[in-house]
């Protein structure tokens, strides 16, 4: 296939009724996202007595969050030209899911270390 843009991959989806794949494997990595502020969240709510103050959780995690959300469709977008990814067949909505819920905590660690060593 070689070099293909963004949006002839995107017009081939919408021309081949194949919409359904992106949206499923966004809307996986989505839950994936999810999932993991909430596990955060139930971690933070125990430890406060469950007295949280989601307003605060929102103002320091609310860039992470997008992040993860653009890593999930930048993914998405460019999972034609891996080919490898063939071969994950039917569990790609797993892979999917799990690169939602694992990205912020990668993103995160990466950061700190980054910026530990910057300073």
């Amino acid at each position: 296939m070689g070099n293909i843009d963004t949006i002839q991959v995107m017009s081939y989806y919408l021309r081949n009724s194949e919409l359904y794949t992106l949206a499923f494997l966004i809307g996986m990595g989505i839950i994936g996202v999810i999932l993991h502020n909430l596990v955060k969240l139930d971690g933070i709510n125990r430890k406060e007595g469950g007295d949280i103050n989601l307003l605060n959780y929102w103002k320091l995690e609310r860039f992470s969050i997008a992040i993860s959300f653009l890593v999930i469709i930048g993914a998405t977008l460019a999972s034609h030209e891996i080919s490898q990814l063939e071969i994950a067949g039917k569990w790609l909505g797993l892979g999917y899911f799990s690169l939602g819920y694992t990205a912020q905590s990668v993103l995160a660690k990466f950061t700190r270390k980054a910026e530990s060593y910057i300073k």
